[in-house]
């Protein structure tokens, strides 16, 4: 078969798979139906569908190949810079786009509005990070930063990062998080430590910690809203009991 015919062939497949997008959306189209629709614009007049099942494959699933480096995707055979590329911009993509989605609003409500934004951020990290959300007096949010990043089981706190960024912003309260990669919601001790010598640092610079959430893939934890951890938060005289 000649080139010119087998970039016709391509060409009649693509428009298919894009009519389908266009008229179906992408909730009815499998997932390396999609993977196949993104590296079109990634490798030019090739078949992709056999690149797209052999990415699941190396990768596990979707969203294993969503979260795989640059590096890692472009040693799949068939792929191309550009389209290894593309897709490693996938998630940093969204992480922007929902980053982005709230800082419209500016003002965050409850805690489930926080965790909410902050979930987004941890989904391609699979060790603990800590983030800082600043904010001014009238509690809108003035800056969201990485503060620190630890391995899968625990995270530390850099009080001379977290004291250059209360400076820069010039915040006026602060509310730490950070996630649990193995899904548990209960605070640590080292999470209660963490949590009590950044509010007594941040207590020299007239600075309130608001709040220190935990967050997981599918849920939540305020230590403010929690009476066993509230102490750790607002002060007190038991500042590592753990109930």
């Amino acid at each position: 078969m000649s080139d010119e015919k087998k970039v016709n062939i391509h060409k009649g497949h693509r428009e298919k798979v894009k009519k389908r997008y266009y008229e179906t959306g992408l909730t009815s189209m499998p997932d390396h139906n999609i993977l196949e629709l993104l590296l079109f614009f990634g490798i030019p007049q090739k078949d992709t569908n056999p690149i797209a099942h052999e990415l699941i494959d190396t990768f596990g699933s979707f969203s294993g190949v969503l979260e795989a480096s640059k590096t890692d995707l472009q040693s799949v055979k068939g792929m191309t810079e550009n389209a290894a590329c593309l897709l490693s911009m996938m998630l940093p993509i969204y992480k922007r786009y929902v980053s982005d989605l709230h800082k419209k609003k500016r003002k965050f409500d409850t805690e489930k509005d926080m965790a909410d934004y902050l979930r987004p951020l941890y989904l391609d990290t699979p060790y603990e990070r800590i983030y800082v959300m600043c904010f001014d007096l009238h509690d809108r949010m003035i800056a969201c930063r990485v503060l620190s990043d630890g391995d899968r089981g625990s995270s530390y706190l850099d009080c001379a990062r977290l004291a250059s960024i209360v400076l820069e912003v010039k915040a006026k309260k602060i509310v730490l998080s950070h996630n649990h990669p193995n899904g548990t919601l209960t605070p640590s001790p080292d999470d209660v430590k963490v949590t009590v010598m950044a509010r007594e640092m941040l207590e020299y610079f007239n600075v309130q910690l608001k709040d220190h959430i935990i967050v997981t893939d599918k849920s939540f934890f305020s230590m403010a809203k929690s009476p066993s951890f509230t102490h750790v938060i607002y002060g007190g005289n038991q500042l590592t009991k753990i109930d």
